[in-house]
């Protein structure tokens, strides 16, 4: 609106102070008076209806009403000889821009009506403040069509830039929008990856760095944004690959350690390649990364758990070794202290070596159960009588009678029967029963209960089922916190 009311004051001002100046045209300079003012008044009015009506009416209104406006214009400005004529070409481009093709062909076809209207009138010399043309015919007519032929040219040619504009527009939208898709894509697939991906430029600086490589690093993509990725990542052979940039392997992987923004040192995994342009030149690295340290500390707990199984292999093979002879042994002592008549200080010894010799070879079973456990044998027990066998072995142990400690039961029900390998769970309630008697030196209390219960698994969405429940308790020291 503001365009067009500058353009419009300074044709007509620029024509009306010309007509004061020279005096040219008794009705001239009334007229170009009426026209400036109606032309502000229109403009007031489109700025009205732009707010109360859509885009295409009000742009159809305010195109006819310059049709008009221009017309007037001409028809004061010597009709088909005015120098004005030009101002229909404004109206036809503007209409081939707001309402495109059918917008331009009805404003040419607006501007042909008026021009042809206000030639008639002149070539009849109808209107008296139309002067009369001093034109032959034939040339008359040859501007008219000529003028005609102009206004749907430029019609045409006009709407044909502007579609033309308007597909581009629009195909360079849809590309920035499949370009800001994939970018966003690509972003938010190098953001999830759970290895660090990192970019350069040709100088090493960086121009990407993803969020698992934050976590990996410590750093923060404002920190290391632009900085030279030997800051970040001080590996020479990164240095030697950017600096290679004619070699023909595509890919480098290696492991190398490198300090983290705390000064922890972390084993990481890294594949690197150049990237390329279409001709093939190297504009930069890219490296994905992985952190190893937490691999390589289990490779290490792997190796040594495979040593311990071999010198365990090992030690099971020498205790079978040993306890061969050792049986050999005892069994020989036994049958020589039944057929000797040994001493009272003889038999005395004999006794001591037999009952060492049983030690020893009971810590020998029992190092063979630990080293190759049998496989389970499992049926189906009364978990309340291997608790009452536990109890009776318990007490008639040495450890129960020089303790001043009392055993309670508290059995739920009488039956609680589950599959288990009865020789193995009866070791498990013996070897709990003697921590909880060694752990009451000065006297005490021992309970063991058991009841049926319903629980869950950790989940919580597994439906809850029936378990057994079996609990030894003791009033001693417990664990101390050292």
């Amino acid at each position: 609106m503001i365009i067009r009311v500058a353009v419009v004051t300074v044709f007509l001002g620029s024509f009306l102070f010309f007509g004061i100046r020279y005096k040219e045209g008794p009705l001239l300079i009334p007229t170009f008076y009426f026209l400036i003012a109606t032309t502000y008044f229109f403009t007031l009015i489109y700025a009205i209806l732009f707010k109360i009506v859509n885009l295409k009416t009000s742009a159809y209104i305010q195109i006819f009403g310059d049709i008009i406006l221009v017309t007037t214009l001409v028809s004061v400005t010597e009709g088909i000889e005015s120098p004005f004529i030009f101002l229909y070409l404004f109206s036809i481009i503007s209409a081939s821009v707001i309402l495109y093709r059918p917008g331009a062909l009805a404003s040419a076809s607006g501007a042909s009506i008026c021009y042809g209207v206000i030639a008639d009138l002149q070539f009849y010399n109808s209107l008296p403040f139309i002067p009369e043309t001093t034109l032959p015919l034939k040339t008359f007519f040859y501007v008219l069509t000529l003028h005609l032929v102009a206004f749907f040219s430029v019609a045409y040619l006009s709407s044909s830039a502007v579609e033309t504009l308007r597909r581009m527009k629009e195909e360079l939208k849809e590309k920035a929008d499949d370009l800001v898709e994939l970018q966003t894509f690509n972003a938010n697939v190098a953001q999830c990856m759970s290895t660090g991906l990192l970019t350069t430029d040709e100088l090493g600086r960086i121009t990407s760095f993803n969020h698992a490589s934050e976590e990996i690093t410590g750093y923060k993509w404002e920190e290391v944004r632009g900085r030279i990725y030997l800051d970040i990542l001080p590996v020479k052979k990164l240095e030697d690959i950017l600096n290679n940039r004619e070699s023909i392997l595509p890919i480098y992987r290696f492991e190398s350690e490198v300090s983290r923004k705390d000064g922890s040192i972390i084993t990481l995994g890294l594949n690197v390649s150049h990237l390329k342009d279409d001709s093939g030149l190297s504009k930069g690295i890219i490296g994905i990364f992985q952190d190893l340290t937490k691999i390589k500390e289990m490779e290490l707990e792997v190796k040594k758990r495979e040593r311990m199984a071999m010198i365990g292999e090992l030690a099971a093979g020498m205790a079978h070794e040993i306890r061969n002879p050792l049986a050999s042994l005892s069994g020989s002592m036994q049958i020589l202290k039944q057929e000797l008549n040994l001493k009272e200080d003889h038999e005395r010894l004999m006794q001591i070596a037999l009952r060492e010799m049983d030690r020893l070879n009971t810590t020998i079973t029992e190092f063979l159960i630990y080293a190759k456990p049998a496989p389970l044998q499992k049926k189906p027990m009364n978990i309340n009588d291997l608790l009452l066998d536990a109890i009776n072995l318990l007490k008639n142990s040495d450890l129960f009678r020089n303790s001043n400690v009392s055993i309670q039961t508290e059995f739920k029900e009488n039956n609680l029967i589950s599959h288990v390998d009865p020789h193995q769970i009866s070791q498990v309630f013996w070897n709990l029963s003697l921590n909880a008697l060694q752990s009451m030196s000065n006297g005490g209390v021992f309970t063991i209960s058991s009841r049926k219960s319903m629980m869950r698994k950790f989940d919580m969405i597994t439906p809850a089922k029936e378990w057994l429940e079996i609990i030894f308790r003791d009033t001693g020291d417990g664990i101390s916190e050292e």
